[in-house]
């Protein structure tokens, strides 16, 4: 969809109300957040936001919005930004990404949402809204990959899908293919891909922004085409959602797509460890020793935990080979993050205080939840091996500490932090505000941080 500025705001208009309407029953608009009232003969929605609001209440309110108005035909709208103009960001994105629809394999149902119009907003509010609609298309991006299945998006035509991008926004690109991983010794990806026919891949993208300065920033994502379990195969109970352990990678990808668009003045280094995880007659075992890429030894106790086996390749190649500054990785890593935070929140395990702080100011002012969590020594001892450095799993309790304790294992003294996205990378259900599916969450924190980098 298109933000547009000034004119008359003919047509539809959108408003953000706080009190009860004259003349409207409370049993008909309470005002309260998301609550909806159409005053068709003053062309006019109204949304609630509550007597106390914030950036993420008008967020979700102009999300409602868009939804509410692409439901019933209406493609085009006004709003009145000059009461909110601190928080246009969170306007635009909201709307933005509540406009996104995954259509691809069925007729659209109904059209698109073309065009908000923002009235009234100075030339610097004009400037924010630009930067905030790039972020949450990027996001969209990353969605509309997110959503395809395994049998489109495999780490083949992933790695296609990369460099389709990087020639488009003018991106550094090197991928490694099964030879090219098997010469630089990435025995995590190779182990994990090795039941399938499709082989892994290594994608690396490099945005250099500041080609000046050393200082490389690496963003890291896990992606996992189709996780079947492998050997340690899973429940076939909602199995098909699956498609969504790579929401960690594509969150990367629409990340560097944002920061290309927005000209960050930073260099930048995304690395996609992508494989599909099924049981085959190559497949890896329970039992198996793997060797990573920086030479450090892997016990396998479960094949189904072979997200953070994938990305300590990936962490120990932006460590060693692009002397990264910090690391950051995203994954739909564990079951046991959603039995902690719920789909409310990532949880984030970082070794530096000061990266921490800046995920957390950036995850806030996009309004993507990020909720710290322990690394203590405990965790650590739980994934002691008797036969190798450690295992990949540490049993059920702690299992998203001890996810992480194994990830920091692999970033050695690099400052280095984890978002473990796996219940908020997509949704079951419809919200006012976003459609079902992958939620792109992480890329606008990613494009945050990096547009507002203070070096760890």
């Amino acid at each position: 969809m298109k933000i547009e500025f000034g004119g008359a705001g003919a047509g539809m208009r959108i408003r953000f109300v706080s009190k009860e309407q004259p003349g409207v029953s409370k049993a008909e608009f309470s005002a309260k957040p998301n609550k909806t009232l159409y005053l068709r003969e003053e062309k006019a929605l109204c949304v609630g936001i509550g007597e106390k609001f914030d950036g993420q209440t008008l967020r979700s309110a102009a999300g409602t919005a868009i939804r509410a108005l692409q439901k019933i035909g209406i493609t085009r709208a006004a709003l009145d930004v000059a009461p909110w103009i601190s928080h246009v960001e969170a306007i635009v994105e909201g709307a933005v990404l509540a406009a996104y629809r995954f259509d691809k394999f069925k007729a659209a149902n109904g059209p698109a949402f073309e065009t908000l119009r923002l009235l009234n907003a100075p030339a610097a509010a004009k400037a924010r809204a630009r930067s905030a609609a790039a972020a949450a298309e990027a996001a969209n991006y990353a969605r509309d990959l997110a959503n395809q299945p395994g049998n489109v998006i495999w780490p083949e035509t992933l790695a296609a899908e990369a460099r389709g991008l990087a020639a488009r926004k003018k991106l550094g690109v090197k991928i490694y293919d099964e030879k090219m991983l098997r010469a630089g010794g990435f025995g995590g990806l190779l182990a994990v891909g090795g039941g399938s026919a499709r082989g892994p891949r290594l994608i690396v993208l490099e945005h250099k922004g500041a080609p000046r300065s050393k200082e490389v920033i690496a963003l890291v994502g896990k992606a996992i085409t189709f996780d079947s379990g492998g050997i340690s195969l899973k429940n076939p109970e909602h199995m098909e959602e699956m498609i969504f352990d790579k929401c960690g990678g594509m969150a990367v990808l629409g990340a560097m797509a944002g920061i290309a668009d927005l000209g960050l003045r930073r260099n930048v280094v995304g690395v996609i460890a992508s494989a599909e995880n099924l049981p085959g007659p190559d497949a890896y075992r329970p039992g198996d020793i793997v060797t990573a890429y920086d030479g450090k030894h892997i016990e396998i106790i479960n094949t189904d935990a072979e997200g953070r086996v994938v990305l300590a390749d990936a962490i120990g190649y932006a460590r060693k080979e692009k002397k990264a500054a910090a690391i950051i990785d995203l994954a739909t890593l564990t079951g046991a993050i959603g039995v902690a935070l719920g789909d409310y929140a990532a949880g984030l395990w970082s070794t530096s205080d000061a990266l921490r702080a800046e995920l957390l100011e950036a995850a806030a002012a996009s309004g993507e939840r990020l909720w710290p969590m322990p690394l203590y020594q405990e965790y650590s001892d739980q994934i002691e091996s008797q036969v190798a450095l450690l295992k990949n799993t540490g049993g059920r309790l702690g299992g998203s500490c001890t996810a992480a304790a194994f990830l920091k294992t692999f970033a050695g003294e690099t400052p280095w932090a984890h978002l473990d996205i796996a219940y908020t990378a997509s949704l079951e259900k419809e919200r006012p505000d976003l459609a079902r599916g992958a939620t792109g969450f992480g890329v606008r924190t990613l494009i945050r941080l990096v547009e507002n980098w203070k070096p760890v």
